[in-house]
């Protein structure tokens, strides 16, 4: 069975990898998503979702014996950081980057985005293929991320609120001041020591 194309309704990113890949549990590094969507706007998701996988679960049952057992679904009930449902459901969505080397990404008229770091919080449509597979764990669907629309940009900024700090009177940054060694989110830093 082939994968089937959908484009979901705009929900939350939350953990987006979209601009460079996560290699923290794989060196060949995957771009992914996490989509929250309110109950409602996730229903025909799912339903799109079980029906290409109860195809695929078909697909495979012909002219076998063999019981084809379900994987894991490539979503889930949202919960709070107390375990508790909060009406929301999660869609899960990665590719490799060895397949897909940089993930397409799109503002809201549909003007290509280029080096934009897309934060938790954005509010995005993605773009995706289900995948439809067999493995020892059962027959499932994967959620391959292909393309996002951001329709609301959220990005990270080192000013100063976003540390907790307010502006106060005394020393300001001067250009003689600035060195060639800048700080960088490569040097290592011993965050077990106290300030």
């Amino acid at each position: 069975m082939k994968g089937v194309r959908i484009t979901t309704p705009t929900g939350v990113a939350k953990y987006p990898w979209l601009l460079k890949p996560d290699t923290k549990f794989n060196a060949e590094g995957e771009y992914k998503v996490t989509l929250v969507l309110d109950k409602e706007e996730a229903e025909p998701v799912i339903e799109k979702i079980e029906g290409v996988l109860e195809e695929h679960i078909a697909e495979l049952k012909l002219g076998s014996k063999k019981k084809v057992k379900k994987g894991p679904l490539p979503y889930s009930d949202e919960e709070d950081d107390e375990g508790n449902p909060t009406g929301n459901v999660e869609f899960r969505f990665k590719t490799k980057a060895t397949i897909k080397p940089k993930i397409p990404m799109f503002d809201s008229r549909g003007t290509p985005m280029s080096g934009v770091n897309v934060w938790g919080g954005s509010k995005i449509k993605v773009n995706s293929l289900l995948y439809p597979y067999v493995a020892p764990i059962g027959a499932g669907i994967s959620l391959k991320l292909n393309a996002i629309q951001v329709l609301e940009l959220v990005q990270g900024s080192g000013d100063t609120e976003g540390f907790g700090f307010e502006k106060e009177d005394g020393y300001v940054l001067s250009e003689e001041d600035i060195s060639s060694e800048d700080f960088t989110d490569e040097q290592e830093v011993d965050e077990s020591s106290d300030f």
